[in-house]
């Protein structure tokens, strides 16, 4: 779910929380705290689970970015994992952790494809 969605959702399960707050962050710790104090609807929680979501979307996209220009500037791994502060041991470590993220034949999707099994097929007329 995109944030856009989860704003959404979360204004028509529970719109004091959406209103009141300004950031995302903000949006959480709110959901936090009514589900802390039990009056955190089914609806919030699916919302709040939406924004958790979406925010580890958001994590990954960046990153990505980061550690592709990183690279691009002529870093080695070890130099990225330095630069980013990773507390990674080994040039390896960092390779493993990141190399993922900037393979050029690494699948991109665009959202709409459904998980396995045969692509619906259009009846012919």
């Amino acid at each position: 779910m995109k944030y856009e969605e989860a704003q959404r959702w979360l204004e028509r399960a529970d719109p004091s929380i959406a209103k009141q707050r300004e950031s995302i962050t903000q949006q959480l710790d709110g959901l936090k705290d009514r589900a802390k104090n039990g009056v955190l609807t089914h609806d919030g929680a699916a919302a709040w689970y939406a924004l958790v979501g979406e925010m580890r979307r958001l994590a990954d996209y960046y990153e990505r970015d980061l550690i592709r220009k990183l690279r691009s500037d002529g870093l080695t791994w070890q130099q990225v994992a330095d630069a980013v502060q990773a507390q990674l041991n080994s040039r390896q470590a960092a390779q493993g952790k990141w190399k993922r993220l900037i393979d050029p034949g690494r699948r991109t999707t665009t959202g709409d494809m459904q998980r396995g099994g045969r692509r619906k097929q259009t009846p012919e007329a």
